[in-house]
């Protein structure tokens, strides 16, 4: 009985682990050092831009870059491609902290994947963002998004 007992608890445990295969599509990220899972997400091509976003009860993460192509995208103020963090204050990389350089909002989207027989892009991302006032920081790392459906827009 105790063996069944500990077996039973440790295939508890050993289930809760969370695998972005499994969750086809599927858009996460770590938000301050907290998991953040999209309940609903989206991606647009329109004017040979892509956009990408996904929300959850605790906020959007919305990303665009002026690109249409597999490849990885600097996030910094004073490029055109960015990345937006929104919960009761919006945060983005086109932002930068005061105080000193030290305080630059950074970031990087890897595009991996856009299958466009599928209509579906893949990739990574990570970024720090600042609000308007550069005086709030929101750190948003190990970022996923999964064959996430592409609408496109003429």
């Amino acid at each position: 009985m105790k063996k069944f007992l500990f077996l039973l608890v440790l295939m508890t445990f050993s289930n809760c682990s969370e695998d972005l295969s499994n969750n086809t599509p599927g858009f996460e990220a770590s938000v301050n050092g907290n998991d953040w899972i999209a309940q609903s997400f989206n991606a647009t091509i329109q004017n040979s831009q892509l956009s990408i976003s996904g929300n959850n009860q605790l906020g959007t993460i919305s990303m665009v870059i002026d690109s249409i192509d597999i490849n990885s995208f600097e996030l910094r103020s004073w490029t055109d491609d960015f990345a937006i963090f929104q919960d009761t204050i919006y945060y983005s990389t086109k932002n930068d902290g005061i105080g000193s350089i030290a305080y630059l909002s950074a970031g990087i989207i890897d595009i991996n994947e856009i299958n466009y027989i599928d209509n579906n892009v893949s990739g990574h991302f990570y970024f720090e963002c600042y609000n308007n006032s550069g005086l709030h920081v929101k750190n948003v790392s190990e970022g996923v998004f999964y064959k996430i459906p592409i609408n496109i827009q003429d």
